[in-house]
This record gives structure tokens, sequence and C-alpha cells, in this order.
């Protein structure tokens, strides 16, 4: 019993294994095939390989019920019992009602409040992370490489990318291995029960037949095939017939069909595959970039808060001196209701501010691929030492110069132009379309002796030897309109490889304008932070004086936080203007770790400027 149970698991393991072992080696295979042609064709292509794997497959899934279904996914119109009933308002106050901006027991003496106006508290009423959960994970703070690492390694955008490219190689792997030998084997059996005819006989009947095929590069095909054919009286156990045949078919075309148009199938995959190559390489550069440029707009969110903090310091200050001289009869209602509105709306501005940001992280998470539950923050934009040698990566070259590379550069050009060779090929095509079917046709069988049985001895005096010339004509009415319709598209592409190089100009023309405009905008900001700066400390030295009143304090706070909001956004401008000039002259490379990579180890270009 126990040698049974023994060989019954054994054959239950067996069973299980070997599909899997075959799915395994399928998908290993054809994984390595692709790899290699993308490999190769990115090397032809770019001048240097990335890394383009899909990842691992193992062709499991979970099968469903619902696979089957004809309406999968019922879901229940009753709403949860949690959606059904509203929230109670705290403390039951009216929406609209609040509480004062200050509380009398936090308004300063008259020195207090002199020198919190000489030197802004290093606190704030609002804190990082004061509307977090207090059992919340500290968030990682991640630099720009760190973003764009996790992106190469994580991103769905990305990963689709790089199935594309993987279709487009698979497809290649399959028209190069039609223009190989295909060989097809094949095995057929009849039984039949003759009943009173003969004595109720019965005989069996077998075909066999091995046939390889190869399609010529100029248009037609050879094939050759054995036949192999069994007769067998079951009823006496004697074979009454063996024969075989041996057959080699050639069919050939010599206008319509002959030629390199019959290789067409081939050129065009052969071509797709390196504009899949140039297609994926774009897009991680763009990819990328976008990522960075987001990754700035976060710099500058985040600085906002700070700035917004800032301010909301600033307002809480004249907040509590505005009531402050109210209650000492120094000052009057207006200006405690002009400051505590401010501080309203300073507050307001905190947190509008930090649901920007939150919103922006959550924005960025899913785009590189992390989860929007885990806490994410980034390198506020003073400290961010990497992200300031990005200004490293732009040459020093003019208008003429930039745009002479990124004509030879853009891989998205050079497709383009490619493209015009294939509505050339596309041009003989249709004419040969034009032209007269002339065949040529032709065959050997050799079979062997119906006397002997032995399938395999061929008689040579029995070999057929066939030949065939057939001329075909008939109305080209269609063919002729296809004609002229390539020649229309050829013109089509040519135009379009004229506007494409005209918009790569003008890219690289706005690129650089851009580059000037936020290099300039940085410098007018820097000196605008600066004199508000000055500004508000002079205002509120003359407001503790008495000399001015607190709205011209509130009007150079708000100034001085557009100054710095408007630093911000320049600082990421020209961070985001240089690696778009990059990307538009197509000189920019990235690593397969999401770094961007110096100028000097990018290949050559070609020597001359494709055009038609």
């Amino acid at each position: 019993m126990n040698t049974r149970r023994s060989i019954l698991s054994l054959f239950a393991v067996v069973a299980t294994a070997l599909p899997a072992g075959c799915r395994t080696w399928l998908i290993n295979g054809t994984d390595d095939g692709v790899y290699n042609v993308i490999a190769q064709r990115q090397m032809d292509a770019l001048g240097e390989t990335h890394n383009a794997k899909i990842g691992e497959e193992d062709g499991l899934f979970r099968p469903r019920s619902d696979m089957y279904s004809f309406v999968p996914g019922r879901i229940d119109a009753q709403l949860p019992e949690s959606f059904r009933t509203s929230r109670p308002r705290e403390g039951g106050a009216e929406p609209g009602e609040g509480t004062e901006a200050v509380d009398s027991q936090d308004v300063p003496s008259d020195a207090d409040a002199v020198s919190e106006g000489e030197a802004e508290s290093d606190s704030t009423p609002f804190e990082d992370g004061a509307d977090t959960e207090p059992n919340q994970a500290k968030p990682v703070v991640m630099g720009l490489s760190d973003v764009l690492g996790y992106a190469m390694r994580h991103s769905r955008e990305l990963q689709d990318a790089k199935e594309d490219l993987y279709l487009a190689a698979l497809d290649l792997t399959l028209e190069r291995h039609l223009w190989t030998p295909q060989f097809v084997a094949s095995v057929s059996a009849e039984f039949a029960d003759y009943g009173q005819i003969r004595d109720f006989d019965r005989a069996m009947s077998t075909v066999s037949q091995v046939a390889v095929s190869q399609r010529l590069p100029f248009g037609g095909d050879v094939t050759a095939r054995v036949i192999n054919t069994l007769m067998r009286d079951l009823g006496v156990h004697t074979t009454s017939g063996e024969t075989g045949r041996f057959i080699v078919e050639a069919d050939i075309p010599l206008f319509r069909g002959a030629g390199r148009v019959a290789y067409e199938s081939r050129y065009r995959a052969e071509r797709q595959l390196i504009y899949a190559v140039r297609t994926y390489e774009r897009f991680r550069r763009r990819f990328l970039v976008d990522i960075a440029s987001d990754y700035f707009s976060l710099q500058q969110s985040k600085a906002r808060i700070g700035n917004a903090e800032k301010n909301l310091e600033s307002a809480t200050w004249s907040a509590k001196r505005a009531e402050f001289y109210l209650e000492t009869g120094r000052g009057d209602i207006f200006e405690k209701a002009r400051a505590q509105s401010t501080f309203r709306q300073a507050e307001s501005d905190v947190q509008n501010e930090r649901e920007s940001y939150q919103s922006a992280l959550d924005q960025i998470k899913i785009r590189i691929g992390m989860s929007v539950e885990e806490p994410l923050d980034v390198v506020s934009q003073e400290d961010d030492e990497e992200s300031r040698l990005l200004e490293l990566l732009l040459p020093d070259v003019d208008k003429e110069a930039a745009i002479q590379v990124a004509l030879k550069y853009r891989l998205d050009l050079r497709t383009v132009f490619d493209q015009i060779d294939d509505r050339k090929r596309g041009v003989v095509i249709a004419k040969n379309a034009i032209l007269p079917d002339l065949d040529l046709s032709g065959s050997v069988t050799m079979n062997t002796d119906p006397n002997e049985l032995k399938s395999l001895s061929y008689n040579t005096e029995r070999a057929t030897w066939r030949g065939m010339v057939e001329l075909r004509m008939d109305d080209r009415k269609q063919e002729r309109n296809a004609y002229r319709e390539s020649l229309v598209n050829l013109r089509r592409a040519e135009r379009g490889y004229d506007e494409a190089a005209d918009r790569v100009r003008s890219d690289v023309r706005r690129a650089l304008r851009r580059i000037v405009q936020s290099e300039s905008t940085r410098e007018i900001q820097r000196l605008n932070v600066k004199e508000n700066e000055e500004r508000e400390k002079a205002a509120r030295e003359l407001v503790n004086a008495g000399r001015r009143t607190n709205q011209d304090l509130v009007d150079a706070q708000n100034d001085l936080q557009r100054a710095r909001n408007s630093l911000a956004a320049a600082e990421a401008g020209v961070r985001r203007a240089i690696l778009e000039f990059r990307r538009d002259t197509g000189t920019l490379r990235v690593g397969d770790d999401g770094t961007f990579m110096p100028f000097e180890s990018s290949p050559q270009p070609p020597e001359e400027t494709p055009g038609p």
C-alpha cells in the first residue's frame, strides 16, 4: 500500500512539474531571444544599451468565477451604514461660528510686543505634521536622484513603454522565423469495417507526411515533402500496400511580386524595431525630465509652505500687538479687526499650501509607482545641492550650434526622416503591383515501386517532371490608384519631415529663450526678495514707532511672501529649463538608475544632418 501511494504521489508531482517546467522554458526562451534582439538594435540605433527587461513571468494566475460571467462585478445599490449618517459637529457649533484670533491672556506687554517685532520666533502655531495622525510613520525624505531611481524601478508608465518595445521585438522574432525553413509533419489513420462485402474484413490505412518550405527573398517559395502511405488488412494481419512519394515544388514570380518587394515584411519589421528603440529611449528621457519637473514643483510648493508660515508668524504678532494697543488705549477697533483678518487669511494660506503640497505628493507617488499611503517628503529647495549641479549640464553653445546638434540627435526626427524611405518602398511596391502576373512553377516527383513494400526506395525511373509558365493580366484600375496614392503619401512624408525639422528648431529656440528668461527672472526675484525684506523690516520699525499704520506692515509682509514664492518658482524654472533644453536638443543621457549623465559620455552624432 505504501509503495502504491508513493508511486501515485510521484506521478502527481511529475504531472504538476512538467507543465510548470515547460511553461517556464517557453517564457524564458522567448525572453532571451527578444532581449538579445533589443540589445543589438539599441547598439545599432543609439550606440549604447539600456535595461529594457520587463521582469520575470511565471505564467501563473488565479482564475476567478467572474472570468466567464456575462455580468461581472455586481455592485449592491445599498450604501454602507457609515455613509448613511452625518458626522456630528464638534460642540454643536453652527457653520460659520468661530473663535477670536487671540485670547486676552496671550496679549503681550508693551516690551514684549516690541521685542517680538525685532526678531521672529523660531516656532510657529502650525508645526509640520500637526494635521497628521500621532502614530503616523516619519516620512522618507528623497532627493532628486532618489525619486528618479525609484521611478526607474517602479513606474507603471515606464513598464508600459518597456512592454511596447518588447512586443515590437517579439513581432520581429516571428518575422525572422518566417524567413527560415518551415517544417510540417502530419500523420492520419483511417479504420474501415467492410461488413458482409468482404466477410466482415477490417482494414487500416495511414498517411504520414513530412514537409519543409522556404520563402525566397526575391519572391516565391520552394517546398520539399515526403509522403508515405500504408495499407494493412487487420483481419489477416498483412500489409497490402506501402508506397512513398518525394516531391520538390517551386513557385517563382517573374514580374508582379518579384524582387525586393517580396521582402517588404522583413524590411518593415526590422525598421519598426529601430523606431521602437528610438521611441522607448525618447520616452525615458522625456519621462525623467517630467518627473524632475514635478520634483521641482514639489520643492516650490514646500517653499511656499515655509513662506506662508513665516507670514503667519508676522500676522500673529501683528494681531497680538493690535489687541494689546486697543486694550491700552493706543489703538482702535479698526486696526484690531484688520490685524485679525490678516491673521485669518495667513492661517488659511498655510492650510491651503499644505493641502496643495500633499496633493502634489500623492500625484508624484502615483507616477513613480509608490503607494499613496507611504509617507514621503522632498529635500527643501535651499538645501538641495544635487539639483543645483544640474546647471552644469548647460553647455556653452550658441543658437545655431544648438539647432544643428538637435537636427542630428533628435531621435524622433531621425525616425520621421527614415519613414520617407518607407514611403519610397511603398511607391516601388505599388508600381510593381501594376505589372502583369508572370509566374513560373515546377515540380519533381519520385515514387516508389507499388509492387514492393518499401516506402523509401524511390525509383528514379518513375520520376515525374513538371513545369508551367502562366501569364495573367486583368484590370489594374485599383493598382493604378494605389500607385498614385503612394506618391501622395511620399510627398506628405517629405513635407512632414520639413515640418518636424522646423518644430525641432522651434523647440530649441524656445528652450534657449526659457533658459535666458528663467535666469533673468531668478536674478530679479533675488533682488526683489532682498528689497522686500528691507522694506518689511523698516515697516515693522516704523509701526513700532507709531509712524506707520499696521496696514503698511501687512502690505510689506504680503509683498515679501509673494517675492519669496516667485523666487522659489524661478529657482525651479531654471533647473527645469536646462533639462528641457538637453531633452529638446536630443543630448540628454539618462542612466538605468535615473541619473543624468554628462555630455562627454554621450555617443558621437552622425557626420551628416538628415534631410530629404
